[in-house]
């Protein structure tokens, strides 16, 4: 969609599918963390927007908000929000949507107005630094395009552990104005290099899109071991934007596939996984498990694997949730194409609780 000039706008469909699959995330990220090692946290909004929409619906910095009031017992870190809004309107209105919750001492919300989100977070950077290192953080950069989000900021976030990103990729937009002229600069901020240039060229709109969303991805991995990307189409079925969640904890992506299948079960969006273009999972209340079988199969045929081998596979390498390979197992050792070869006494065939149990796929 393109930019609103008003102060709060009406809701998309997709906007909400994005905020849904956001909430479920933040409700295990902020757990994991506060209740576990780290004494501090930071949610950062990049384009925060004024929190609300003309529905009443709340915005993405309200809803990290009022994921961190939910928790029960309460969150125990010390949770910090950083919310960039350039707009003074919009920064007013969202404030004020900030005023209405009563905050514990423990929660400290920055709404910083008439800046770049690159602006705000190089000037509080060393504020949330701690013995070198960035306090765990999670980045939401939803702009409404390509500017003001340098790849720089996110390679930078990325370098600090237990610190992820989760970038909303305007692709529509970028694919309008990816061969602008005065444009050159702010892409090769944008992804971090000027390789975009070659997928200009491309010599057709299939071609541009994955040559595009490909690079970003290749960007992410100089600065994260894991990183999904997830399509959402429009009305028209062609690709509207793309998140892209980056990360180098595995418990994260575990959680984020989690959020991701859980997002939308009443079927009313339509999303994918297109990491891979190869293996173009469509996000829906039943997976498709002849392509994850498929996918196993391909990946072990001939081969031994312990079933947290398997389980690490299915969790990283495919677009399917770590859980959805047991039925998978099951199926393949009912058909003889899979042996368990060091099961435990009384093991009931058909279950895969033992971590390091081996199969074999012949």
């Amino acid at each position: 969609m393109a930019a609103p000039r008003q102060t709060i706008w009406q809701l998309e469909p997709h906007t909400r599918a994005k905020h849904e699959i956001l909430k479920r995330y933040l409700q295990a990220w902020m757990v994991i963390l506060s209740q576990g090692k780290f004494s501090e946290i930071l949610y950062i909004d990049g384009f925060a927007g004024p929190g609300e929409y003309k529905g009443g619906e709340v915005g993405s910095p309200i809803i990290a908000l009022d994921a961190a009031l939910g928790f029960k017992p309460p969150l125990t870190a010390k949770v910090h929000f950083l919310f960039v809004e350039a707009r003074d309107d919009r920064a007013d209105h969202l404030r004020k949507q900030v005023a209405l919750r009563t905050l514990p001492p423990n929660f400290r919300v920055i709404v910083d107005c008439g800046v770049t989100f690159e602006t705000s977070f190089k000037g509080r950077y060393q504020s949330f630094v701690r013995n070198g290192r960035l306090i765990p953080t999670f980045a939401f950069i939803d702009p409404f395009g390509w500017t003001g989000a340098p790849f720089s900021v996110v390679k930078q976030i990325l370098t600090h552990r237990s610190c992820e990103v989760f970038v909303n990729f305007m692709y529509e937009e970028i694919n309008r104005f990816i061969g602008h002229p005065d444009q050159v600069a702010n892409f090769n901020s944008f992804f971090g290099t000027d390789e975009w240039k070659r997928c200009v060229t491309a010599s057709d709109p299939r071609t541009r899109n994955r040559c595009l969303h490909d690079l970003y991805l290749q960007q992410l991995h100089t600065g994260a071991a894991y990183v999904r990307s997830f399509e959402m189409s429009n009305a028209r079925d062609v690709t509207d934007y793309y998140l892209f969640y980056a990360t180098n904890e595995l418990l994260g992506l575990t959680k984020m596939k989690e959020a991701m299948w859980k997002a939308d079960e009443s079927g009313e969006f339509r999303f994918s996984d297109a990491t891979d273009p190869n293996q173009f999972v469509l996000f829906k209340k039943a997976p498709d498990l002849p392509a994850l079988q498929a996918g196993v199969i391909a990946a072990f045929s001939g081969k031994e694997a312990s079933v947290d081998d398997i389980e690490k596979f299915v969790l990283v390498e495919t677009a399917f949730r770590e859980t959805h390979y047991k039925g998978i197992l099951k199926a393949l050792e009912r058909t003889g194409k899979a042996k368990i070869i060091n099961a435990a006494p009384g093991r009931k065939k058909g279950t895969f609780s033992d971590p390091q149990m081996i199969v074999r796929f012949d």
